[in-house]
C-alpha cells in the first residue's frame, strides 16, 4: 500500500485596498508626510493582526487642490481600492467625494473639519473622524467674547469650504454672545498674494480683533501685512496657522506672530500609538496624525468585518466598527451624518518663535490651565538624534514646545 500525505488546503487571502489622499504638497504639504506614515504604521498594524487578509496602502498627493484631489480619487478609484483615508483639506475631501460615492468606496477623513460635510449629499459614504468646526468657531468666538473681552471682531478667511464654514461658525456664535463684526472679508487662496488692500479694510474698521481663517502661506502674509500697517488689537487664528512651520515661511517677520492667540483641535494619541508612530516615523505624531491612523484603522477593520474588500460592504460596517474599536484618537461614534460626535480645542498662544499652549475648550467651558502633557516618547537608536534624544530636525521645536507647555500662561490681549 502507498501511504500519501494528507495536505490542508490553504485558505486564500483576501487583499484589501485602501486609499490615502494625503497632502504631499501644496498649502498643507508640511503636514502630509506624518499623515502618510501613520497610515502605513496603520496598515502594518492590520497585516499583523489579520492572517486572512492583505492589507496595502495607495497613495495619492492631492497637492491641497480640490481638483487635483478628484484626479486623485479616479485614481484610486481605478486601483481598487476598498476605503480611502482622507482627504486633509475640506474643500479636498469635499471635491473628491462624488467620485467615490459614484463607486460606493467609503471615505473617512481625517482632517476635514468644514461643516458643509455634515450635509454633504453623499449617500452615506462620506464619514470623518474630527470633530466639524461648528465647534471650532464657538470656541473661538468664547475665547474672544468672554476671556479676552472683545466686542467687535473683524474677520478674513479663506473662500472654500473650510474658511468659510469657519468664519460663519464663529460669526454666528460671536454675535450672539453680542459682539459685532464690523468686516467679513473671503479671500481666493490660490490668486490673492497681495493682502494690502483687505488688510486696510480689516485695520479701517472698527475692532479691537481680528479672526483669521487661514493655511500656513497665506497667513504668514497676512499677518506680515498685520505687522506692517502696525494693527495694535488682538489677532486670533485657528488651526490653519497653528503650527511652527508657519516661522519657516518664506520671509515672514516672526515679530508679526508675537500675542497671536488662537484655537486648534486637541492633538491626540494613546502612549501606546505614540511610541509605535515615534519608532517608525522618528518624531512626535502631531496633529490629526492620530486621526489618519484610526480612519486606516477602520476601513481594514470594516472589512474584516464584513469578510469582504468591496467599498459597500466596507462602508455598511463602519459604524458598528467604531463602536468596537478603542482609537489612537479616543472613541469614536459616528452619527447618521457621518460626523464624529464632540470636540475637545486646545487654546493656543505664539510666544518668541513657539506656539504655546494655553488652556482648552470643551463642552462650551474654556479652561486657562494648559492640558496635561502627552505621554513622553522615546526614540530609537536608528533615528538621528541629538543629546536630548530628539530628531536632529525636530530637537529644537519640541525641546522649546514641551517645555512651556509646562507653564500656565494667561491668554492676554495683543500689544505691538
Amino acid at each position: 500500500m502507498v501511504s500519501g500525505m494528507v495536505t490542508t488546503p490553504t485558505r486564500a487571502q483576501t487583499t484589501v485596498k485602501i486609499g490615502l489622499l494625503s497632502p504631499l504638497t501644496g498649502a498643507l504639504g508640511s503636514l502630509g508626510a506624518g499623515f502618510q506614515s501613520a497610515a502605513e504604521l496603520a496598515v502594518s498594524d492590520l497585516n499583523a493582526a489579520n492572517s486572512d487578509f492583505t492589507f496595502e496602502l495607495v497613495v495619492q498627493d492631492t497637492e491641497t487642490d480640490p481638483t487635483k484631489a478628484q484626479n486623485a480619487a479616479t485614481v484610486l478609484v481605478d486601483a481598487g481600492v476598498s476605503g480611502v483615508v482622507g482627504g486633509a483639506a475640506s474643500s479636498v475631501t469635499l471635491g473628491a467625494n462624488p467620485t467615490f460615492e459614484a463607486a460606493k468606496t467609503p471615505q473617512i477623513s481625517y482632517a476635514s473639519t468644514s461643516p458643509a460635510l455634515t450635509t454633504e449629499d453623499d449617500n452615506d459614504y462620506l464619514f470623518r473622524v474630527v470633530p466639524s468646526d461648528a465647534f471650532q468657531g464657538k470656541a473661538a468666538a468664547q475665547l474672544a467674547y468672554n476671556e479676552l473681552e472683545l466686542r467687535n471682531v473683524a474677520i478674513i478667511g479663506i473662500d472654500d469650504p473650510y474658511g468659510q464654514g469657519l468664519v460663519d461658525a464663529f460669526a454666528n456664535a460671536f454675535e450672539a454672545l453680542g459682539g459685532t463684526v464690523p468686516a467679513n472679508i473671503a479671500y481666493d487662496q490660490v490668486t490673492t498674494v497681495d493682502f494690502s488692500s483687505p488688510v486696510t479694510t480689516l485695520v479701517d474698521a472698527t475692532t479691537d480683533g481680528i479672526f483669521v481663517v487661514a493655511f500656513l502661506t497665506d497667513g504668514a502674509a497676512i499677518l506680515n501685512e498685520l505687522n506692517s500697517q502696525a494693527y495694535s488689537g488682538q489677532i486670533l487664528g485657528t488651526d490653519g496657522i497653528a503650527d511652527n512651520e508657519i516661522f519657516n515661511e518664506e520671509g515672514f517677520v516672526a515679530a508679526a506672530a508675537n500675542g497671536v492667540v488662537g484655537t486648534v483641535p486637541a492633538v491626540t494619541g494613546t502612549t501606546s500609538f505614540r511610541q509605535s508612530y515615534a519608532n517608525q516615523a522618528c518624531s512626535e505624531p502631531g496633529i490629526f496624525v492620530a486621526e489618519s491612523y484610526d480612519a486606516t484603522m477602520l476601513i481594514g477593520l470594516a472589512a474584516v468585518a464584513a469578510s469582504s474588500a468591496v467599498g459597500e460592504d466596507v462602508r455598511d460596517n463602519l459604524r458598528a466598527t467604531a463602536l468596537a474599536y478603542s482609537g489612537a484618537s479616543g472613541s469614536i461614534v459616528f452619527d447618521t451624518n457621518g460626523d464624529r460626535d464632540g470636540g475637545t480645542y486646545d487654546l493656543w498662544e505664539f510666544k518668541d518663535g513657539v506656539r504655546v499652549t494655553t488652556g482648552s475648550w470643551k463642552d462650551d467651558v474654556i479652561s486657562l490651565t494648559p492640558p496635561a502633557a502627552l505621554s513622553a516618547v522615546t526614540f530609537p537608536s536608528s533615528c538621528d538624534t541629538d543629546d536630548d534624544g530628539l530628531p536632529l530636525s525636530m530637537g529644537p521645536v519640541f525641546l522649546g514646545l514641551f517645555s512651556l507647555t509646562l507653564v500656565a500662561l494667561v491668554v492676554r490681549k495683543r500689544t505691538n
